[in-house]
């Protein structure tokens, strides 16, 4: 659960910087303290599903995007965490989500021709 709230934390603040937003600002918005957008980007906090629908709808971020990237982030893999970081739009991190996707099922139907 730890490595998810850093996942959302990064993809909150990468979204958030994009649109050049500080924290009180997205929190002005939001109707919450900046102190809880700096937590929730730390990964110290989880928002609530009705504050993290508002930080979504504000910052652009598709909720389908963010659920391909929670269910394709393994907590071994900081590779992931990391490469999240280095994109500068959520259509680059979208690209590299299906890239990873393509990549895990072309080594689950390697592993499943293996067993046969």
């Amino acid at each position: 659960m730890q490595d998810i709230k850093k996942l959302v934390g990064s993809l909150v603040k990468k979204n958030r910087k994009l649109l050049k937003l500080t924290q009180a600002e997205l929190a002005c918005k939001v109707g919450v303290d900046p102190k809880y957008i700096s937590r929730i980007e730390t990964g110290t906090s989880y928002p609530s599903l009705s504050v993290v629908e508002k930080i979504f709808k504000i910052l652009n971020i598709d909720i389908d995007l963010a659920l391909k990237i929670t269910d394709n982030y393994e907590s071994s893999d900081q590779s992931i965490f990391d490469a999240l970081n280095t994109f500068s739009s959520t259509e680059e991190i979208d690209v590299f989500l299906t890239l990873i996707e393509d990549i895990q099922n072309q080594n689950l139907s390697e592993q499943l021709f293996a067993l046969a």
